[in-house]
């Protein structure tokens, strides 16, 4: 499941005023409970993740979802219309996991189930009672495994499993966690110190049977991964990519389009905007090319944007350093464009090594409002010579400030929302808000620099280019090699960068749509206010009032922000 819902009952929150919704709240803070509960009865202490649970789960929400939308709209307040869609919304992935048997596919291009666990190696060991409840986390990895397994078994037998393309290389994802001794696994880290709180004689007794459970448990949990994904999986996965050759693939589809766009566009309509998106950003293109002086075609400016080392930074350590002196340059100039900014910090730092040869070229990485740590602003360093310098602006920009971080630090600074909408990510609205940040480069003085510019172009013409190429390969047949070039001719992102994308765009069904439909949908609702106010149109008003309900889909944006143009008239 890509974006399971999640409730924590401990965090005080305004409540729903309708009674329903508040029972729909009641019912999902009891049904996590019981899912606790059933993990710590059973020891499974990475949760169970069979067909009986998937349906488990989609029996709960759809009753659920069915009981929400009984409620008449006139019987809603705005914000428990708010409330009442964006609870729809997070049910839909367990609906469509099970519906579509998604569930049967638990990897995507970069990890999966066996690369989500790692995250456990972050606990902090402070009792005996902690190291025990690690431990028992260890112990469970072989199950766990195996659970994913018999899943990926019963998705080759029916169709539904990731082409052999896109996971040919899969083994940079476990081969790291397969080592020697249990000093060197990721998953000794909360035993590398000794907690002040515990004796000597306790911490030899804890780290001589972590020793056995890193190495018996964790390292050889990994081992089955390598050989099952090389002597069962890739032997019998499919050649083709794209959804359209699983059962009911097209209907699986357009439901992923639907969820990922929160739009009733069809994905033909989708690939047309991708088409006169292309078409108006190339002509941009052109423009760069032009005023730099080159002499030659668009291919030939591309080859030099690709091959020049003035490009490129020479160091990883050069890279973080021009990464965070834009960042702090955006930074004092944020309040030019919006009234209100988040208190949390964030730091900028490098991709995790485990994970970097198949991940983006940034991401941001959130941390919990009441966290002792900032939000992560992540700049990959593998392959240094596919790393550009002249995106690094946009990059920025996009993960960064003013777009993930301000607006999800601001999210969950917001008092005014129920806990469940704090950690809520409605990718339309996040992926559109990032690149529409982008753009507002130019507003807050960057872009100076020709190549740079053209960095912008370049990664507005990327996203314009997923909508033609998810769904060329997802609905029309697309082959990977069809959208390789694609996107390689259209754009001057790096060799290294395309093929990881085109990867991405093949193993997650819809995602990258969301982007470009919600930046379309923002630029459209920022010209319909100043076209309206005129001069009482306030960028920093609009902004503030679009990031003011937390995420959202883009029907309820837009009928928030008609709502700030009929205010302030």
């Amino acid at each position: 499941m890509l974006c399971a819902f999640q409730f924590s009952s401990a965090q005080q929150a305004p409540e729903p005023s309708h009674p329903l919704l508040k029972q729909a709240l009641k019912k999902i803070a009891d049904f996590n409970t019981e899912e606790r509960r059933i993990d710590s009865m059973s020891g499974f202490q990475l949760g169970l993740h069979g067909e009986a649970e998937a349906k488990r789960r989609y029996d709960f929400f759809i009753v659920l979802d069915k009981e929400i939308r009984g409620i008449g709209k006139s019987e809603l307040s705005f914000e428990d219309e708010i409330n009442a869609e964006l609870l729809l919304y997070s049910f839909e992935d367990d609906i469509s996991d099970y519906k579509f048997k998604a569930y049967l596919n638990p990897i995507l291009s970069e990890g999966g189930f066996h690369t989500n666990i790692t995250g456990m190696s972050n606990t902090v060991i402070r009792s005996t009672r902690d190291a025990d409840a690690y431990l028992v986390r260890l112990n469970d990895i072989p199950r766990y495994m195996e659970e994913h397994f018999a899943l990926m078994r019963e998705g080759l037998k029916i169709g539904i499993a990731q082409p052999y393309d896109v996971v040919k290389n899969f083994n940079n994802t476990y081969e790291i966690h397969i080592v020697g001794q249990p000093e060197q696994s990721v998953f000794w880290k909360p035993f590398a110190k000794k907690p002040a709180t515990i004796s000597d004689a306790e911490w030899q007794g804890i780290t001589t049977r972590a020793k056995d459970v890193v190495m018996y448990k964790a390292v050889s949990g990994y081992k089955s991964v390598k050989q099952f994904f090389e002597k069962e999986y890739l032997p019998n996965a499919p050649i083709k990519p794209g959804v359209l050759y699983f059962p009911n693939g097209l209907q699986f589809y357009q439901d992923r389009v639907s969820h990922f766009t929160t739009t009733d566009l069809n994905y033909d309509s989708v690939f047309n905007i991708g088409l006169k998106e292309v078409a108006r950003i190339k002509a941009a293109m052109y423009e760069v090319k032009e005023d730099v002086g080159f002499k030659g075609d668009m291919k030939s400016f591309i080859e030099m944007l690709r091959t020049d080392p003035k490009f490129y930074p020479k160091t990883g350590e050069d890279l973080l350093k021009e990464a965070s002196f834009i960042a702090k340059k955006i930074d004092g100039k944020l309040p030019m464009l919006f009234g209100r900014l988040p208190r949390q910090p964030y730091g900028v730092e490098p991709v995790p090594e485990v994970i970097a040869p198949t991940y983006t070229a940034g991401r941001y990485s959130g941390a919990p409002i009441k966290s002792t740590r900032a939000g992560n602003y992540w700049v990959n360093l593998y392959n240094l010579p596919s790393r550009t310098l002249y995106t690094l602006e946009a990059l920025t920009l996009h993960e960064a400030v003013p777009g993930h971080h301000l607006q999800m630090a601001l999210t969950q600074e917001l008092e005014n929302l129920p806990a469940f909408r704090r950690n809520l990510y409605v990718n339309a609205f996040g992926e559109g808000w990032g690149l529409y940040a982008e753009s507002l480069g130019y507003e807050l003085g960057l872009y100076k620099d020709p190549y740079s510019r053209f960095g912008q172009l370049t990664y507005d013409m990327w996203r314009a280019c997923r909508l033609v190429i998810d769904v060329g390969v997802h609905a029309k047949g697309w082959s990977r090699q069809q959208s390789v070039d694609y996107l390689a001719e259209n754009t001057a992102l790096s060799m290294h960068e395309v093929n990881t994308e085109i990867n991405r765009y093949i193993a997650w069904p819809g995602q990258a749509l969301a982007y470009k439909i919600g930046e379309l949908k923002i630029k459209e609702l920022r010209k319909r206010a100043e076209s309206s106010l005129g001069d009482k149109f306030d960028v920093r008003k609009f902004h503030d009032t679009l990031l003011s309900e937390g995420t959202l889909t883009l029907r309820l944006m837009e009928k928030l922000i008609d709502k700030y143009i009929e205010a302030s008239k």
